[in-house]
């Protein structure tokens, strides 16, 4: 789903494109017709002037047809002597009360089975079609504006053929329409009509014609500033575009453009049927080779990276970066089946992979991937004609970052793909992130004690405080759940403080109480000797609560050995100082040092159970390097534990090479502090 962000950034996106545009169609069409009706107003206009010349004509006929009727004249007499009166000879037609003809001029009558209506502007006039004249079309005075504007303005100009000029040429008429106006008489009993002609002369059309390109030059001003304000508007849309989907860093497409293309390309029907891969592809210590090289060196490799991809993206597919080093891939998967989708996508990001690595041959670049699949979409009712829905681009490529974590962590796998187990581990690492301060804060964690024994006399002669996460949401919580995450997030210094702070409560009221007092040991973690001061600040961790100092062992894993020597030695001895034991927890474990061992003042060895599994012939390897660890670490008045013992006979074999403690299920698990205390009554 698009967050509000990205909507407000899409809708800039789209702003001022289609409403300028409508805005300059409609404006033209309101042009066009503008221009069109003031054509037709223009014709309409002079025609209308000659109808109602026409009018005035036939009026005047009638007063004259009355003043001789007034004289006692008859009809015909009247019809007669009209001609001296007006101007030019005129066709009448005189009728009775019942509409018969009385008399008739001319060679022509009225035929009163066809009426005429002329509208104009402004006027309505009546009118008889003539018997011998047919109508003319709608379509003739079309026609006649059709008429090219170039015959009209090359006729202004030089002599045709028969010797007339253009302007003569102007004067003939192309409309020619006959009828009969009725005149208007006072009470004489008969009605006049009027024979007129109306036509329609190419100097008309001349007129209507300049009028027209006036209009349009006129409006032409209008349309031709709303045009570039359009152009104008769409090219500052697309450079807004550019600027709201540019990478500042590799001058590519950003991820808002990513989310939009890769979200219009799921959702396309014709790519239902379609199997998709997102993948991230990221630059291992990208922050490491910009130290080295330089910001601007960064930023090229991720130029020459997102130009170089841009050349790999096909159709239906989609790249940019994403933040840092990281790119998003939305690939297009071949293949008929789960199978070989994932064989196809795995073969593909090799390649890219491969090429990627040599365009810096000279520098060595390594790339992780994580791929989050998508398989083609089947529907509930399972046809393959339905888009995808809710496409969220940002989960998908949150499951294939969690793939990409995933191989970080395994090195020799570089590309890894994404399942709900990796995802349901990392909602488990981020609900312990969200959870841990409240449960430090609400003493969740509680100290469990597992006893150590001395094997010769089978006396309970210390114990090591282990951490246990009860949860009031989820109960209890091992340490292998938490402990990993606790070192990633840095978070281990502040157990560390918590589980040395509740020891040495705990031994401070076994003193108050008179109980009998057993030595302790307490990890520390190897990001804890990165801390400056660290054996002040355990001193007053300590001394807060009161117990000897003799009381408590400080267990540092193996793997701090390989950090800064010279501090571990430092804090060391200065803890040895303040009276505290020191030991060198999972020997063994790891890639042992003898040189820690030869170096630093350590009190006491702890050796790795896993000296004591595995096959027949490992085993007795095992009790070779045993020991020799045990006899080694008495020759450096060292005391040695040996953790993880589950069987008699591996009890029997330490207590024959002198060693001075065990731990181990064969004696006791962890347990809760109340139950340690029965433990220790029990074997006083």
């Amino acid at each position: 789903m698009m967050s509000v962000k990205d909507k407000k950034y899409a809708k800039l996106g789209r702003r001022r494109i289609w409403p300028s545009i409508l805005v300059f169609v409609l404006f033209l069409l309101v042009c066009v017709a503008a221009f069109s009706f003031l054509m037709y107003l223009c014709a309409i206009c002079i025609m209308g002037t000659k109808i109602a010349g026409h009018y005035e004509e036939a009026m005047q006929v009638g007063i004259v047809f009355d003043e001789l009727m007034a004289d006692g004249r008859s009809a015909e007499e009247a019809a007669d002597d009209i001609q001296q009166y007006v101007v030019g000879k005129k066709d009448i037609c005189i009728t009775d009360r019942d509409g018969r003809i009385v008399l008739v001029t001319g060679d022509s009558e009225p035929n009163f089975d066809l009426l005429l209506q002329f509208d104009t502007v402004g006027q309505h006039f009546g009118a008889v079609a003539d018997s011998k004249s047919g109508l003319v079309s709608g379509e003739a005075f079309g026609d006649m504006l059709r008429m090219p504007a170039r015959d009209i303005f090359d006729g202004a100009f030089a002599f045709d053929d028969q010797g007339k000029t253009r302007a003569q040429w102007m004067d003939e008429t192309i409309i020619r329409q006959d009828y009969w106006m009725q005149a208007p008489l006072k009470n004489s009993g008969y009605s006049l009509y009027v024979k007129c002609n109306l036509q329609a002369q190419r100097q008309d059309i001349a007129y209507v014609y300049i009028l027209g390109f006036a209009a349009i030059v006129i409006l032409l001003i209008p349309v031709v500033l709303l045009f570039v304000n359009t152009l104008r508007s769409i090219v500052m849309q697309r450079r807004m575009a550019q600027l709201i989907y540019l990478d500042t860093v590799t001058d590519g497409r950003n991820w808002l453009y990513f989310r939009n293309t890769a979200r219009r390309i799921l959702t396309r029907l014709r790519n239902s049927r379609k199997a998709f891969a997102m993948v991230d592809l990221h630059v291992e210590r990208y922050n490491n080779y910009r130290a080295c090289y330089g910001v601007a060196a960064g930023e090229e490799l991720l130029q020459a990276m997102s130009g170089f991809l841009s050349a790999r993206v096909g159709r239906n597919e989609a790249f940019a970066r994403n933040e840092g080093a990281d790119f998003g891939l939305l690939m297009l998967c071949a293949g008929d089946n789960e199978e070989e989708y994932r064989e196809y996508c795995i073969k593909r990001v090799r390649s890219l992979i491969a090429e990627l690595t040599g365009l810096r041959p000279e520098q060595k670049i390594r790339f992780h991937a994580g791929i989050n699949m998508i398989p083609p979409y089947i529907a509930e009712d399972g046809k393959w004609y339905h888009v995808r829905k809710n496409v969220d681009v940002d989960e998908l490529y949150t499951y294939a970052n969690a793939a990409r974590h995933e191989s970080n962590e395994n090195q020799e796998q570089r590309i890894a793909f994404f399942d709900q187990n990796m995802l349901g581990r990392q909602k488990w690492e981020r609900w312990v992130e969200d959870n841990v301060e409240a449960a430090l804060r609400n003493e969740e964690f509680q100290v469990y004690l597992q006893p150590k024994y001395n094997p010769s006399t089978g006396k309970l002669v210390g114990a090591e405080a282990l951490v246990r996460w009860i949860s009031l949401s989820t109960g209890m919580i091992t340490p292998g759940h938490f402990i990993p995450i606790f070192e990633r997030t840095g978070f281990i210094t502040k157990l560390d403080d918590y589980m040395i702070s509740h020891v040495a409560k705990m031994q401070a009221e076994w003193m108050i109480q008179g109980k009998k007092m057993i030595p302790v040991s307490v990890n520390v973690s190897r990001a804890h000797f990165a801390q400056e001061g660290l054996a002040d600040h355990i001193c007053q961790l300590v001394d807060a609560y009161g117990p000897s100092h003799e009381l408590i062992e400080l267990e540092v894993t193996e793997s701090a050995f390989f950090d800064d020597k010279d501090i571990l030695v430092e804090t060391v001895k200065q803890l040895k100082a303040y009276g505290f034991r020191v030991s060198m927890d999972d020997f063994g474990a790891g890639y042992s040092s003898l040189n820690s061992l030869k170096d630093i003042p350590l009190d006491v060895l702890k050796l790795d159970g896993e000296f004591f599994n595995g096959d027949e012939d490992g085993v007795r390897r095992g009790e070779i390097v045993v020991r020799e660890a045990i006899q080694l670490a008495k020759d450096l008045n060292m005391s040695v534990v040996a953790e993880g013992i589950e069987r008699k006979e591996q009890v029997d074999f330490l207590a024959s090479q002198d060693c001075d403690m065990i731990q181990g299920f064969y004696y006791a698990k962890p347990m809760p502090v109340e139950e340690f205390e029965k433990k220790v009554e029990e074997d006083a």
